[in-house]
C-alpha cells in the first residue's frame, strides 16, 4: 500500500513538474508575440550585442555592429519600381504573422518562423506589399527576450 502511495504521489509531482514547464513556455511564447508586435509597430526591441542579420537590404550577414554591405538602392526588395506611383511618405507598415514559435527546453533559446508583408501608401491610393519569411532567433539574457538573429527574405 505505501508503496501505491508513493508512486501516486511520484506522478502528482511529475505531473505538476510537466504542467508548470508548459505554463512558462506559454508565457515565454506569449512574450515573444508581444515583442513581435511590438517591432511591427517600429517599436524599439531589445537585440543582443552580437545579433546576427540579413535581409534582402544586405548582400551578406552582418553580425552586430560589424559595417553592413547593403545592396544597390534600386536592387532593394523595398526599392520603388521604376514608372511605380510615388510613395506616401511615413506610411510603411509591417505586419507578421507567427507560423511556429518553439522554446527550447532550457527556456533559454527560441526560434520563431513568419510570414511578413512590408506595405507602403501610394500616393494614387493602392499599396504597394512585398511579402517575406523571417526567422528570427531569440535569447533570453537577464530574464528579457532579445533577437539574437534575424534573416527575412522577400518572397521574389
Amino acid at each position: 500500500m505505501t508503496f501505491i502511495r508513493t508512486l501516486a504521489v511520484a506522478a502528482l509531482l511529475a505531473s505538476l513538474s510537466i504542467s508548470a514547464r508548459a505554463q512558462s513556455q506559454s508565457a515565454d511564447e506569449l512574450a515573444i508575440r508581444d515583442l513581435i508586435a511590438r517591432y511591427d509597430k517600429g517599436q524599439t526591441v531589445a537585440r543582443m550585442d552580437d545579433m546576427i542579420l540579413f535581409t534582402g537590404e544586405l548582400k551578406r550577414p552582418a553580425i552586430g555592429s560589424q559595417k553592413r554591405e547593403e545592396v544597390a538602392a534600386d536592387r532593394q526588395p523595398s526599392a520603388q519600381a521604376p514608372g511605380a506611383p510615388a510613395r506616401v511618405p511615413f506610411s510603411r507598415r509591417r505586419v507578421t504573422a507567427p507560423v511556429r514559435i518553439e522554446i527550447a527546453k532550457s527556456g533559454d533559446l527560441a526560434y520563431e518562423f513568419s510570414n511578413s508583408e512590408l506595405s507602403f501608401d501610394l500616393r494614387n491610393g493602392e499599396r504597394d506589399v512585398i511579402p517575406s519569411s523571417v526567422l528570427r532567433v531569440w535569447k533570453k539574457d537577464g530574464g528579457q527576450w532579445k533577437i539574437a538573429a534575424l534573416f527575412a527574405r522577400p518572397h521574389y
